[in-house]
């Protein structure tokens, strides 16, 4: 036959063609396997870690491995974050979010019990070290920041103090500086407040009773500060409330331990908490520094916040007040709050190393 001819060239035609379809069949088929072997940038991994030589629990999630790495130390004290991990989906795409329940908090308190041992302000922090570590090793990085709140800006504080050259940045919210400092100006807060809203009767009770001895905890909680709290924080403290039948429901166990978890360590951290004097103690910081603060915080002062950050010689430091927002901005201001740390604290940690 001549190759050449009418015929052979369609069988040619029809060849090439069918071996091209053969190969994009093919490529359809292999083409779906090849991706789903692609290892995930993402990662969400739960689990109970040896720190400080006992179990604690360990949350991280994130979209992609390659973001800085963010450690929340959470306040309270005892106050773990589980319970509220869905407002913290948002975080996960520019970072990866990391919750801790600290010794004698939430899940890690429910392996001990009331038998927690060794609950010591110098302790949890050296456990915060140790939990920086682990993620430094398991996620390859360098360094990470660290974001405390309230009680968990003493720890953090303290964190940094011990291993700066762990943390890209230091964050703190709900930012404490000293307890003499968070007692007198909480009795001006609800002295001025009554005034304005010209509450005799607060007025009169708060004249009488005097100024709180710092060093006398009946005192120094006898101050009524609700009526001084920021509206938003009023309302996220009634929403914690309100949610309480729906956790114990659902988590029983669990919401049992963040409860229990929760007095234990609000009981024993007091000691710790009445000494509590960062701009003493912590006024050098050998890391990026940034408060991120409610305007308006009356449980930690935005004041002494203020006082505190002044103080603070660091490479680097930053102070962001959120308008009409209080201790807890971090929740009732999550779009300010989150656009702060993406655009102020991110690259910046990003070029330290994080």
């Amino acid at each position: 036959m001549n190759s050449g001819s009418p015929r052979m060239t369609l069988f040619r035609a029809v060849r090439t063609l069918t071996l091209l379809m053969f190969c994009l069949l093919i490529g359809a088929i292999v083409a779906p396997t090849f991706a789903a072997e692609i290892p995930s940038t993402s990662i969400d991994r739960s689990s109970f870690v040896s720190i400080g030589g006992i179990d604690q629990w360990i949350s991280i999630k994130g979209e992609d491995r390659n973001n800085p790495v963010l450690l929340v130390v959470h306040g309270g004290p005892g106050e773990s974050q589980w319970p509220e991990a869905e407002k913290y989906v948002l975080w996960e795409k520019k970072f990866t979010v990391v919750l801790w329940d600290q010794r004698g908090a939430g899940h890690t308190y429910g392996r001990y019990g009331a038998k927690t041992p060794d609950f010591t302000l110098d302790r949890i922090a050296r456990d915060g070290v140790e939990v920086a570590e682990y993620l430094c090793r398991t996620l390859g990085k360098k360094k990470i920041i660290v974001l405390g709140h309230s009680w968990g800006t003493i720890v953090a504080t303290e964190m940094v103090q011990l291993r700066p050259e762990l943390f890209a940045a230091y964050v703190g919210t709900g930012q404490v500086a000293s307890w003499n400092a968070t007692v007198n100006m909480q009795y001006d807060l609800a002295l001025d407040k009554a005034r304005k809203d010209g509450d005799t009767v607060a007025v009169k009770q708060l004249e009488a009773t005097g100024r709180p001895d710092p060093n006398d905890p009946k005192q120094a909680f006898s101050v009524n500060i609700w009526p001084a709290m920021a509206p938003t924080d009023q309302a996220w403290i009634r929403g914690l409330r309100a949610q309480v039948p729906k956790l114990k429901a659902k988590y029983p166990k669990d919401f049992q331990d963040f409860q229990e978890g929760f007095k234990f360590s609000v009981q024993h951290a007091l000691p710790y908490q009445m000494n509590v004097d960062l701009p003493k103690t912590a006024s050098k910081v050998g890391t990026a520094f940034f408060i991120i603060q409610g305007q308006d915080d009356v449980i930690t002062p935005t004041q002494a916040a203020v006082d505190y950050f002044n103080e603070v010689a660091a490479p680097k430091k930053e102070l962001i007040l959120i308008p009409n927002a209080g201790h807890f901005a971090f929740m009732t201001a999550p779009h300010v709050f989150l656009g702060i740390l993406i655009n102020k604290v991110r690259p910046v940690a990003i070029e330290r190393g994080g």
